[in-house]
């Protein structure tokens, strides 16, 4: 709270376990409240049943479930008494004081409380078999109240670690959210890159069809910027993206260049994350194609039940380490969204063989 000269001062004590107990009861107190007495209504109606099957005599019956519901009522009210004040408020924080403060308490409620126990009158245990029996109850009694104690000990322990669970997972979820929006905003930039320096190369063998993929590059570009701003896209609008592009890529390809596409899906509602797949297509015209040696690129899409299978082969000639269009950051960056978008339902294989290069991706859309 803030105090005459501005300065801000921490709440201590009591005040500071109010404005607690205030927001937690606002977020789910009243919830757990209503659990704990549904509970204990649970167990009254459940030793009701078995008296009324048991007992043969009304009274007798009525007797017991009203010494039945006193007892479980007096138990209910040490377990809410330590779980909404007692343990919040000396258990949980540290300090040896509040720990003694908190079995004094404890200890002075229970045998107030069970005040007729603790001192009874001589008259009624004054059988030896009597005062046996009134002392075996006596310490079972006061072994459940502490059992009710230890309940609320375990049931805010337990409380706790859900919330600090729940708060991890959402801290997590919104740096992965976080580190997704920085690979997909460093894509769009490495996609521009790759594609200019394309365009590049193109003006030196033909200007007019160098203008003409500008005009190109301006659809893939506005593809690029609006219409991937959602977490996943249409399969076919993405699909129709990865062919304008390899149009726009082949236009710089001589003749001694194979390009072959393949793209078979069934279910066209199917959606995936924008610009997934471009990477890869992307490091097959940069390190597939050569100027003067025959070459080759086959990319697939194809669909089996809810698995979508991409695979693209290309020959292999590696630029050297001074060429450094692109940087390597797009396959890297596929890897980590395809880690933060589809955990545990892809697979990625990468090999070189026989002076090919082949990458295949399996995505499993129904664990997603």
């Amino acid at each position: 709270m803030v105090e005459k000269d501005g300065r801000k001062q921490k709440d201590y004590g009591i005040f500071a376990f109010m404005k607690k107990w205030r927001e937690y009861i606002k977020q789910r107190g009243v919830i757990l409240f209503i659990t704990h007495i549904s509970i204990y209504l649970m167990l009254v109606g459940a030793w009701s049943l078995v008296a009324y099957v048991t007992e043969e005599d009304h009274l007798a019956m009525i007797h017991s479930i009203s010494i039945n519901a006193i007892v479980l009522f007096m138990l209910l009210m040490v377990y809410l008494l330590n779980f909404y004040f007692l343990v919040p408020m000396f258990f949980e924080p540290k300090g040896r004081l509040r720990k003694w403060l908190f079995a004094l308490f404890n200890m002075g409620y229970i045998m107030g409380v069970n005040v007729y126990l603790v001192f009874p009158s001589t008259s009624s245990i004054a059988i030896p078999i009597m005062r046996v029996g009134y002392y075996q109850f006596f310490i079972i009694w006061i072994m459940l109240n502490y059992a009710m104690v230890v309940a609320a000990i375990l049931g805010r322990y337990f409380l706790r670690q859900s919330d600090l669970k729940a708060q991890l997972m959402k801290e997590k979820q919104k740096n992965m959210e976080s580190e997704l929006a920085w690979l997909k905003n460093q894509l769009n930039p490495h996609f521009l890159f790759n594609t200019l320096n394309n365009i590049s190369s193109l003006t030196q063998i033909d200007a007019d069809e160098a203008q003409n993929a500008i005009g190109q590059l301006s659809d893939l570009l506005r593809y690029a910027l609006y219409e991937t701003q959602q977490k996943e896209v249409g399969i076919d609008g993405e699909i129709e993206f990865m062919q304008n592009y390899i149009g726009l890529m082949s236009l710089r390809c001589s003749e001694n260049v194979e390009i072959k596409t393949q793209f078979n899906i069934v279910n066209h509602h199917r959606t995936i994350a924008p610009m997934l797949l471009l990477s890869p297509i992307e490091n097959a015209f940069k390190h597939g194609v050569s100027n003067g040696k025959p070459s080759f690129v086959h990319i697939s899409l194809t669909e089996d039940n809810d698995t979508l299978l991409f695979t693209c082969k290309n020959s292999n000639y590696p630029k050297g380490s001074q060429d450094r269009s692109g940087s390597g950051i797009g396959i890297e960056n596929m890897c980590k969204r395809l880690e933060i978008i589809y955990p545990k339902a892809y697979e990625i294989k990468q090999s070189v063989e026989n002076n090919v290069y082949s990458v295949s991706i399996k995505l499993n859309l129904k664990k997603t």
